[in-house]
């Protein structure tokens, strides 16, 4: 991680002089066609700077993070209470976009685009894993990694849709809730056990206890399902908790980050039962790997514990980095490339290392 420190000495938010206790993290993008951090440094360290101030840009061009503000230092950057709780990250957009109305635009280069984009979030996935480590944060609780856009939804912003809308306007497979397990894993630890002691299966909604066991899958090519080794694999990274809870976007969400049905006082027995809606979950990502196959881009017969490793990656990392990591390679050179994802920020992460490994192992076995 690059972190040049460049306080805005002269924006009226820093003569201002209040400090905050921090309780969480807002990551925002800038909402205009600017991939320069520097430019947005220079423009707000001035007293006539509009009463807007951050703690950190992220630099679309080179993913350096400028810190603009001491962390503890009470920003306006929420425009709610969050500037009382939270540390502001905004991260530059490319310069490729037109913004045509709102949070609506159009791009000119998509690749270009999506470069920009890799660069600010794998920037912003290090920097929230440092900020946590350095407050004491967990990554996965309720309310503590939010974007503006949740945040709003909170009741703790103005209203703005960022960075959600470039994401999702990109159609880049970034959320929100992926954010927040990449920042987990890039802080080396395994993902939190749950700590709720099993219920019974009386409070579980219908769809919960409707599905039934895993089977497994049929082996014709473009038709594949992950097994229960890659499901076992995938559950190892990601958090878990066995009562329904309020995710920062407001959506009553289980288990591994089931909402399909989902209410307040739900529960689930058992963290088996966990895993069994993670499954149903992961058909999306299972599907990406087997359209992979019915177009080609994967030559060579997938085997199950190819398949599993696969989705695992596509769940961590995204349909478009599976396609790149697949297209025209042989198994041998899918399994040493897969290896090479494993930085944020342009710096190799202990959490994605371990990851990568075990889904290589997998794969080759």
């Amino acid at each position: 991680m690059e972190l040049v420190e460049n306080i805005l000495t002269q924006n009226p938010c820093y003569q201002a002089g209040k400090k905050i206790t921090v309780r969480g993290l807002m990551l925002h993008s800038v909402g205009c066609p600017q991939p320069s951090a520097e430019v947005f440094v220079r423009k707000w360290n001035n007293p006539e700077a509009a009463r807007a101030c951050v703690h950190a840009f992220i630099d679309g061009n080179t993913g350096k993070i400028y810190q603009t503000l001491p962390w503890e230092h009470r920003a306006w950057h929420g425009g709610g209470s969050s500037n009382n709780t939270h540390i502001g990250v905004e991260m530059c957009e490319p310069a490729c976009i037109k913004y045509t109305g709102g949070a609506s635009f159009t791009c000119s280069d998509r690749d270009a685009a999506m470069a920009v984009v890799k660069r600010t979030y794998d920037a912003a996935v290090e920097l929230f894993a440092f900020l946590c480590q350095k407050f004491g944060l967990d990554p996965l609780a309720d309310g503590v990694i939010v974007s503006h856009k949740e945040g709003h939804d909170r009741g703790i912003a103005s209203g703005h849709g960022d960075p959600d809308h470039l994401w999702n306007g990109l159609k880049s497979g970034y959320t929100m809730d992926g954010f927040r397990k990449d920042v987990n894993a890039a802080m080396g630890q395994p993902a939190p056990k749950p700590q709720l002691s099993p219920a019974t299966s009386q409070s579980i909604p219908a769809a919960v206890q409707s599905i039934p066991a895993a089977a497994q899958p049929a082996p014709a090519a473009g038709s594949m399902a992950i097994s229960d080794r890659g499901v076992e694999l995938i559950a190892g990274y990601e958090g878990c908790k066995l009562e329904a809870y309020l995710c920062p976007a407001g959506v009553w969400t289980i288990g591994y980050g089931h909402t399909a049905g989902v209410k307040q006082g739900d529960r689930l027995p058992s963290q088996e039962a966990a895993r069994a809606l993670l499954k149903e979950d992961l058909k999306k990502y299972g599907d990406y790997v087997n359209a992979c196959v019915r177009k080609g881009l994967i030559s060579f017969p997938l085997t199950q514990n190819q398949f599993d490793a696969l989705t695992s990656f596509c769940y961590n990392c995204g349909n478009g980095n599976l396609q790149k990591l697949v297209s025209g390679r042989d198994a041998a050179t899918v399994a040493e490339k897969l290896l090479l994802y494993n930085k944020g920020g342009g710096k190799v992460l202990t959490g994605l290392v371990r990851r990568r490994e075990e889904e290589r192992a997998l794969f080759l076995s």
